[in-house]
């Protein structure tokens, strides 16, 4: 685990050096993956969106149009940024806010019908109480939606591209080696691990075998006790 002292400042930092969409393979895998997002949410009209993790509204702008969207960050540049694309697409019914996930929402129980967080439990300290913020916001009829990256197989691809020298013309952008942005090292059964105390999975696959995505709903349990 690596020691960070300032989370907020962190992330402003990894994400200028980072930022997203990319380019070449990468952003091929970043276009699959935000479709397998948008076919999971099954939006309908009446849908209100949460996107914690948002960035600059890469995903979230390219949602059908719902009743509101609002998007998450810790990152202040990514938000800028977000606003920026936001306007420049002429969205409409979205919001952006600044706030650590780690941290309690101050969203009302079941406020979101459709909650998703993708490619962020990995750049958090603390996942579990990420997670365990996320099922505080639900209902039982919220769908919750999380992608992470699959580590192991993105690493071995890395690395036989750098192998090959062709990592920086296939993946412009794209570091060597582990990233450093990346706090955990994430596997289906990791993930699979750490929802299962709060969230029933109703729907668990791959993405090309370099991302796991899950569908949850919030434990019966849970429910009993709001």
């Amino acid at each position: 685990m690596k020691l960070i002292m300032n989370i907020a400042t962190w992330n402003d930092r990894m994400y200028a050096k980072h930022p997203t969409p990319y380019l070449g393979m990468a952003g091929f895998v970043e276009k699959i993956r935000v479709r397998k997002v948008q076919q999971l949410a099954n939006l309908k009209r009446s849908d209100t969106v949460l996107e914690i993790g948002c960035e600059a509204g890469n995903l979230l702008l390219t949602l059908p149009d719902v009743n509101s969207k609002t998007g998450l960050d810790i990152s202040l540049k990514a938000l800028r940024k977000a606003k920026a694309h936001a306007k420049q697409v002429k969205a409409t019914n979205v919001s952006w806010i600044q706030g650590d996930a780690m941290k309690s929402f101050s969203f009302k129980r079941g406020q979101f019908s459709v909650i998703i967080c993708s490619e962020t439990l990995e750049h958090v300290l603390d996942p579990q109480k990420v997670i365990e913020n996320i099922s505080k916001i639900c209902n039982k009829n919220t769908r919750v939606i999380i992608t992470v990256p699959n580590e192991k197989p993105k690493l071995i691809l890395k690395n036989w591209l750098t192998r090959a020298g062709a990592l920086h013309w296939l993946m412009p952008n794209i570091e060597e080696g582990q990233s450093e942005w990346h706090l955990h090292a994430f596997t289906r059964e990791l993930l699979a691990y750490l929802v299962k105390k709060d969230f029933t999975i109703f729907n668990s696959s791959s993405i090309l075998g370099l991302h796991e995505i899950m569908v949850l709903k919030l434990r019966s349990e849970k429910l009993k006790r709001f």
